[in-house]
This record gives C-alpha cells, structure tokens and sequence, in this order.
C-alpha cells in the first residue's frame, strides 16, 4: 500500500510535469499542439485537470487506509506490550540461596535468574579448563545457558547429553555440571541446577513476536520501526537485559540473529558494559551503547 502511494505520487508529478509543457506549447503554439494531441487546448486542460484530481483522490484514499493501517498496527502493538508486561508481573521464582526461605516476584525474578547464570558461567569455565575443550566463548554461554533454560539434574542425565552433543565430551560435560550442581548446593546453599524454561519460553516468544510483528510491517517506516522497539527496549531493566544478551548469544537466539534484530534496532544499547563480567556484549554485537554516547 505504502508502495503504491509513492508510485501514484511519481505518475502524478509526471504527468503533471508532462500537462504543463504540452499546456504551455497549446498557449504559445496552438497550431503545433492541435496536430500533437489533436485536441482543443482548452478541452485538454479541462481533462488534465480532471486526471489529475481522480489521481489525487486516490492518492488521499490510500494515504487514509496507511493511517487507518498504522493506527491497528500500533493498537496491537501495545496489546503485545501489555501482555509481555503482565507476563512478566506473574513471574514467581524462589531464591537460589536455600537460606533465603523468599519468594521472588515480577521483574525482580531476574535478579534471581542473573545470580544464576553468572555461577553457571563460572562453572562451565571451570569445566572448559578441567577437561581441556578450548571453548570459544559463545559455546561457554551455550552450554551455561542450556543448563539454565533445563536445569541440571541426573533423573534427565541424557536429555541434556542429547542437547550438548554437539560439544566434544558432551556426556563428561553433563557429568561434571551434575557434581558442581551437587557440590555448590551442599558447601553454599545455593541451587544452581533448577530449569527455567516455565517462566521464560513465553517471555522470549511473546518479545520476539512482538518485534518481528514490527520489523515486518511494510506500512511502517524505518524511524517508525526503531520507534516501537524504543519503546520496548525502554521497559527492560538491566537484569533482563543480561538474560536476553545470554539468550540470544546462545542457540535459543539463532532467528534474532538471523534477521539482525540486536543490531539494527540496538536492543541491548541500555546493557553496561561491566555488567556481563567477562562477556562485554561489545564482543558480539557491533552498535551503538548507551555508555559510549555518555563518555
């Protein structure tokens, strides 16, 4: 729709450049303009003028139907927004600190998830050394995040093997996340083995949708596009932000990947840098942050 309209207005402005020289030839030479249109000049600027104004109704007619269009886009897109945000207020979580006999509620839940990750990464760390794989850091937040996302527990010992296959040792790998997850529970109170994929395979589906939804839509300009995901962004606290940046860096981020949606929208712009330890999301995706703005 949005196409068309550009293509009326340039047909417009054709034909209107066109009328006008073939107007000015009839008033300067009526002669020469009867034998190239054969046509009165007078009668020719009647029907100029009414081509020009079914052209120009048109043209109003879809510009109309864009706004219409645009106004439903927008209307859904808040829908989308509101339910991620009630999604997100439903979230209960327990502290990993067995100790903490707590309840964790709402956007807070990623406090808890971020402590998480953050022992998870140090662990696989460590098993990336004791078994000398020489993991590259995207596969150290794969099988960090994986083991986040699942959980980590002997009763699903070879479903987890299954989804670390593709590493050298996977089953010596799943064998060592067990004993830390055992060792750490036991010398730290803190459980670091639950899964997580309850509370956040709706999380990542309802926001990617939610931008696909977006990027998709041709009614919609660029700026209008960055727009909405602006105000997306503008709703994630850092917390999230960390969980996201892990996401999308493992396999579970490989369509937002595959349509650059990190990058051409800057969805991570807000993360600081010294937030994700030794993973800067620098590393992984080229654009623009917030604190290089500020420096």
């Amino acid at each position: 729709m949005k196409t068309l309209n550009k293509v009326l207005w340039i047909i417009f402005i054709t034909i209107s450049t066109l009328g006008l020289v073939f107007i000015f030839i009839g008033i300067k030479a009526p002669d020469i303009f009867d034998k190239l249109v054969n046509k009165n000049i007078y009668d020719f600027i009647g029907t100029f003028l009414g081509f020009e104004t079914i052209i120009l109704v048109i043209i109003s007619i879809l510009k109309q139907n864009i706004e219409n269009s645009k106004s439903k886009i927008e209307n859904h897109f808040f829908k989308m927004l509101d339910y991620h945000s009630e999604n997100v207020r439903a979230l209960t979580v327990k502290h990993i600190k067995n100790d903490y006999n707590e309840t964790v509620l709402g956007r807070r839940a990623f406090v808890i998830f971020r402590l998480q990750l953050i022992k998870l990464l140090e662990i696989v760390e460590k098993i990336n050394v004791e078994l000398d794989l020489k993991l590259k850091k995207t596969e150290i937040i794969d099988i960090a995040y994986i083991s986040f996302y699942y959980g980590i527990d002997d009763a699903w010992k070879d479903f987890l093997i299954n989804k670390l296959k593709r590493y050298n040792k996977s089953a010596e790998i799943v064998t060592k996340l067990i004993f830390y997850k055992i060792k750490i529970i036991q010398n730290e109170k803190t459980n670091i083995g639950r899964t997580n994929q309850t509370n956040l395979s709706v999380y990542f589906r309802n926001m990617y949708n939610a931008i696909k939804f977006i990027d998709r839509n041709d009614v919609l300009s660029q700026k209008e596009k960055e727009k909405y995901i602006k105000i997306f962004r503008a709703q994630l606290s850092n917390p999230e932000l960390y969980v996201i940046f892990l996401n999308v860096v493992s396999r579970f981020g490989k369509k937002w990947k595959d349509n650059n949606y990190i990058e051409n929208y800057e969805f991570l712009k807000n993360i600081p840098f010294d937030y994700c330890g030794k993973y800067p999301p620098k590393e992984f995706f080229k654009m623009k942050y917030e604190e290089e703005e500020i420096e």
